[in-house]
Order: C-alpha cells, then structure tokens, then sequence
C-alpha cells in the first residue's frame, strides 16, 4: 500500500513540476497577441488592412516574461507587403526573437471603369472609384480624379487597372511639324508670327519652333493648342 502510495505521490509530483513549467514558458498565442497589438498601434486608425503573421516555431521555449513585452521593427516603421518584427523581453532572463509579418493595405483608388488605349484621354466617364489592395504598387496610386480628366494614357490599360502615375501624360497640345501661331511679347511690343513646330509639346513646356517668314530657329513656350510664345 506504501509503494502505491509512494507511486501515486511522484506521479502527481512529476506532473505538477510539468505543469509549472509549462506556466513559465512564454507561449506563442502571447508572441503574435503582442504582435497584433502592436501592428494595430502603429497603423493609422482609418487604414483597411489584413495581416499574415509569420509562424513562430511551437517547440521554442522562452522564459516566461515578467515585464511587458518590446516590440519593435529593425527598420523603425510598418509598410506595405513583408516587415520584419523584432519581440524583445527586458525581465531578468532577457530574450529576443524576430519573425515577420505581412501586410495587405486596401484603399479606394481610381481604376479604368473600361479599357483605355494610349493616347486617350481620361475623363469621368472611363475612371471610378474602387477599393484595391495596394501593397505592390511601385508609383503614385490616386485617391481622386482631379489630376487624371483630361490626361492622356501612356499605354493601353485594360478595365479595372489602377491609374498610376506611370500611366497618364500631359497632353500634347503641340505636335512635330504642325503650323502654330508664335505670339513674341515684350513690355513695348507684341507680335505674332506664323512658324512650324520642331518637336511635341505639352502645356509651359519650351520647344523649338521654326519661324517660317524669317526661317530663324527659336525657344518658344507652349501656351495652348497652336499658341507658343516668345518672350523677350
């Protein structure tokens, strides 16, 4: 009955000893909990995302953390896509582990409500406003319409691609070889001339134009379809 007894004891024993250790473990629901605190803190309040934390390894065994735990980033702030998180405990055992989180970012961009072909001009009726998510957009994305109207596509689009700004130009409003009105303006005088534009132009750009009655060559600034101007 002793050693029953004796076994019974050590058996309760050894899991009690099991127990408490575990409870001194810092278990890996706290790590990404604190991680999703964090994320949370650090993005703006409005911000749509979603987020994928890295897998933290189950068999790792940290002490347990008596103080609140560190979290940082090594590059000093969240983006979109992939960032790197560091944990770091600062109690009496001290620890650091890194993992990695990915972040999706959605916003209401503009996008083609049809398909655009280069050249062609953006108006309200080809562009709208649609949630995207935008972590891998390498140029400026729009949240509005007003810097889109009446640009030109850089390329064909195809429905529901989001306009960066890759994909529109200022407008031509000149083109090589066309017959533009040369305005030539200075305090006391001012003169127009008839002249053949040497390459496109865009609005405020300088471009040269030929002048076809004095055959002279000059820098002329774009002021309208056909219109340049030469100030003296």
């Amino acid at each position: 009955m002793k050693k029953i007894n004796l076994i019974i004891g050590t058996l309760l024993l050894t899991a009690y000893i099991q127990h408490s250790n575990a409870s001194q473990v810092q278990s890996v629901a706290s790590l990404q909990q604190a991680s999703r605190q964090f994320i949370a803190e650090n993005l703006t309040a409005e911000t749509d995302y979603q987020i994928k934390l890295g897998q933290i390894d189950s068999r790792l065994k940290l002490p347990l953390c008596n103080e609140p735990l560190n979290i940082f980033t090594p590059k000093g702030s969240l983006k979109a896509g992939r960032n790197a998180i560091g944990i770091k405990c600062e109690s009496k055992k001290k620890w650091t582990i890194y993992t990695s989180v990915i972040i999706n970012i959605y916003k209401e961009v503009m996008v083609l409500s049809q398909p655009i072909k280069r050249g062609s001009f953006y108006t309200t009726k080809n562009i709208r406003l649609e949630k995207k998510e935008i972590s891998d957009l390498r140029s400026g994305y729009f949240t509005g319409w007003q810097n889109i109207v009446n640009k030109q596509a850089t390329r064909n689009l195809a429905q529901g691609s989001i306009i960066t700004q890759r994909n529109i130009t200022e407008p031509k409003l000149i083109k090589r070889g066309e017959k533009v009105t040369i305005k030539i303006s200075s305090p006391n005088l001012e003169i127009s001339a008839s002249g053949i534009a040497l390459m496109d132009g865009i609005q405020n750009q300088n471009i040269r134009i030929k002048n076809i009655k004095s055959q002279q060559i000059v820098q002329a600034t774009v002021v309208n379809k056909g219109l340049v101007v030469v100030t003296f």
